[in-house]
């Protein structure tokens, strides 16, 4: 299977008309996409298949709830345990999509850090996630990617100790997702796929200027597009590449009128290795 490129479909946002925007995203060659809903409002399953239908390209995952009270990694039993719960009812949602994969945020934000023995008791309520999402997906088919985050989260931004992680439990039908947007934040991102050792099966691709977590077009940002597609080629990934952008109808025709879709065929090729 070779690397395809994807979009995020915005749900339920005014500002991302699913038909126009996704449509924008497939003339810049995106072939599958992830949903992605407002957490704010409710949003039902019928807007979401309305939505992708309307892009015109087949839903393969969704990016799952997230925040302080969807934390798979919480101290809290109690919290923990309802944070899987709602996982596991994301898969069910993803499934009914046609996605079989959740993107899940590892923990929540703790701008101010977090002290060693709360990583240690936090890395070991993440460890009980995973198996336990893990065994849900055996019985289900839905898989569970866990993303790396910014280095603000309490947990999850050191991608070689996610990776290692991932690898210690082996987990059925868990993995790793791999945010090049986020792991720029925290150093070189080219570098950081060559640590997740065998574990990527979903990557979010974006750029940023390397201190925000902007969401820009690769190519637009500090990232090294270049090394990301022949870093991805030697790790042999073979799955969705998926635009992680939040940008307007108007900017993106003007980048399709720039001739983006090239560019971004060219990152294809690259991360297919064809040269």
């Amino acid at each position: 299977m070779a690397i395809r490129l994807g979009t995020v479909a915005a749900i339920g946002f005014k500002n991302f008309p699913p038909a126009d925007w996704l449509g924008c995203f497939r003339q810049l060659g995106c072939q599958a996409v992830q949903a992605y809903r407002r957490q704010d409002i409710p949003v039902f399953i019928s807007q979401m298949q309305d939505a992708i239908a309307a892009g015109g390209m087949p839903c393969d995952s969704i990016h799952g709830v997230y925040g302080e009270q969807y934390d798979p990694s919480a101290t809290n039993e109690i919290a923990r345990t309802a944070a899987v719960d709602k996982f596991k009812s994301e898969g069910e949602l993803a499934l009914a999509l046609g996605g079989p994969l959740v993107v899940v945020h590892c923990a929540t934000i703790r701008h101010g850090g977090i002290s060693d023995p709360e990583r240690a008791v936090r890395i070991a309520q993440l460890r009980k996630s995973i198996v336990e999402l893990g065994e849900f997906g055996r019985q289900t088919g839905v898989r569970y990617a866990f993303e790396n985050l910014p280095g603000y989260h309490a947990i999850g931004w050191d991608i070689a100790a996610l990776a290692s992680l991932l690898n210690e439990l082996d987990a059925p039908n868990t993995g790793m997702c791999f945010d090049t947007g986020h792991a720029n934040m925290i150093g070189d991102a080219a570098d950081a796929i060559r640590h997740t050792d065998g574990q990527m099966i979903y990557v979010h691709f974006s750029d940023n200027s390397g201190r925000s977590d902007d969401h820009d077009m690769p190519t637009y940002g500090t990232l090294d597009c270049d090394a990301i597609a022949r870093a991805l080629a030697a790790e042999g990934y073979s799955g969705t590449l998926m635009l992680e952008v939040f940008y307007s109808v108007d900017r993106l025709k003007q980048l399709i009128d720039e001739g983006l879709a090239d560019r971004l065929a060219r990152i294809i090729d690259l991360a297919n290795g064809r040269a």
